[in-house]
């Protein structure tokens, strides 16, 4: 029977074939398909390099040797496509938490990193789809990031706009009328980053219901679930689109209420009055309106009977 160091010599011996074993059929089949030759030697051994330390976890460096080997590479190749693909999935997981080392010492979360890598991806990659994901996973990160920094919300509305216009753009070489899904997923993220930066009835509502004369659409919540719902009528019922429509409607007509109240409070009925006739008119139906208008009734009742004396 085999002693424990017999086994571990054994073991290596093993694990070192199977390595061996592994290359030389990556080399083959890259040989086959008449790609690898076109390589120089230097570019083949970062290619390896990298790949090796992506299957000890090791991103950092690995991201490294993709970007160096992507540097000498044919775009548009399958080889370069597959090095693009592994980066992808390199700057999820920094951008998901995973910490970045630096100085071969200090780890740090590598957000910044995974940001940078996804933009270079959406510039170099020839692959619709990758050029999409990519976009999509900085948008979705700069959202979950809002939490923490609302500004950051802003940050992926952009995010999200610049895809949908691109895709906008794409679609009405075809078509006058874009409804694809990509268009679906980015007016609901925008919509729902404008509402999610909205800090309450203190603060400027534009981001909600937009601006006076504003020429696009997509600058609030209210205009991109207006256009959501003009593009895709079919699925507005199964997103809620009315509910979301008449919630962001209650909330301006809150903030509008609010300011009257600033001046009620202040005996100031006049500017007050004029706050509660402007809830009355443009959010018709509301709580707010509603209330505005019994306010109203009594500040006018008032006024009156003053005059009267």
């Amino acid at each position: 029977m085999c002693n424990y160091k017999t086994q571990l010599v054994i073991l290596a011996a093993s694990l070192q074939w199977l390595t061996a074993g592994l290359a030389c059929a990556e080399t083959w089949y890259l040989e086959q398909s008449g790609r690898w030759e076109q390589l120089k030697p230097e570019c083949k051994e970062v290619f390896f390099k990298a790949n090796r330390f992506f299957d000890e976890g090791k991103l950092t460096k690995a991201a490294k040797n993709y970007e160096k080997f992507l540097a000498e590479a044919e775009p548009g190749s399958d080889l370069y496509t597959e090095a693009l693909r592994r980066n992808f999935s390199i700057a999820k997981k920094f951008l998901g938490g995973h910490k970045k080392r630096v100085l071969g010492i200090f780890e740090i979360k590598g957000y910044a990193e995974g940001i940078k890598m996804m933009e270079r991806i959406s510039e170099r990659a020839q692959e619709s789809r990758l050029v999409i994901d990519a976009a999509a996973e900085v948008a979705m990160h700069y959202e979950k990031r809002g939490q923490l920094d609302s500004a950051n919300y802003e940050l992926a509305y952009l995010k999200w706009r610049h895809l949908l216009e691109t895709h906008d753009h794409k679609e009405q070489l075809s078509t006058p009328y874009p409804t694809g899904e990509l268009g679906k997923d980015a007016l609901l993220a925008m919509a729902r980053c404008k509402r999610l930066g909205y800090k309450g009835p203190q603060y400027d509502i534009s981001d909600l219901v937009g601006r006076p004369f504003s020429e696009s659409a997509y600058e609030s919540a209210k205009g991109c679930y207006e256009e959501f719902r003009r593009r895709y009528p079919q699925d507005a019922e199964k997103f809620g689109i009315e509910a979301k429509l008449e919630q962001i409607e209650q909330q301006a007509a809150s903030k509008d209420f609010c300011t009257g109240q600033y001046y009620q409070q202040a005996e100031n009925r006049r500017p007050a009055n004029l706050y509660y006739q402007m809830v009355i008119r443009n959010w018709p139906g509301t709580k707010a309106a509603e209330t505005a208008g019994e306010i109203l009734t009594r500040n006018l009742s008032a006024e009156v009977e003053t005059s009267d004396e």
